[in-house]
């Protein structure tokens, strides 16, 4: 099956997205930023549909569809990840809360596996706070951490 890579410039850095005909399989976001227009000849319905996806959000709004998405990983970064899908725009849930709501003892474990979300902003792990109320982690900065839960105004 052939592989895209779509590039969507975004308020916090150049966003990176693989795909392939079907789903959307690794979401990144750059340190870096770039002014060049990156295009895709004969791009795939789901990019279009990823790239609306982004439009809406980026503009402050939910979504009302979520692009197919296809995790790898074990069953429990399957299960930490899917559960990430259940956390409303606009709110945060804790560590602890997800640990206990995919059977977990350990919210450090599950704290490890979210910070491995291959689906940024997609699959919302910058939703996930500490019970102490700070931010916790974000594998691309807790700026950006920021910025997405200001967008959301979750905070």
């Amino acid at each position: 099956m052939e592989s895209y890579q779509l590039f969507y410039k975004s308020p916090i850095g150049l966003i990176s997205t693989l795909c392939n005909e079907n789903a959307i399989y690794y979401i990144g976001i750059s340190r870096m930023n770039f002014d060049d227009d990156y295009s895709i000849e004969n791009e795939p319905e789901i990019c279009k549909e990823t790239k609306h996806w982004f439009d809406i959000y980026f503009s402050g709004n939910k979504p009302d569809f979520t692009p197919n998405i296809e995790f790898f990983g074990t069953d429990f970064q399957k299960k930490v990840w899917t559960e990430l899908l259940s956390i409303p725009f606009g709110k945060t849930v804790t560590y602890g809360e997800i640990a206990k709501r995919v059977g977990c003892r350990c919210p450090q474990a599950v704290g490890q596996v979210i910070g491995q979300n291959p689906l940024l902003i997609i699959v919302p792990c910058h939703r996930v706070v500490g019970a102490n109320g700070k931010l916790g982690g974000y594998s691309v900065g807790e700026e950006r951490k920021i910025w997405l839960l200001k967008n959301e105004k979750a905070f």
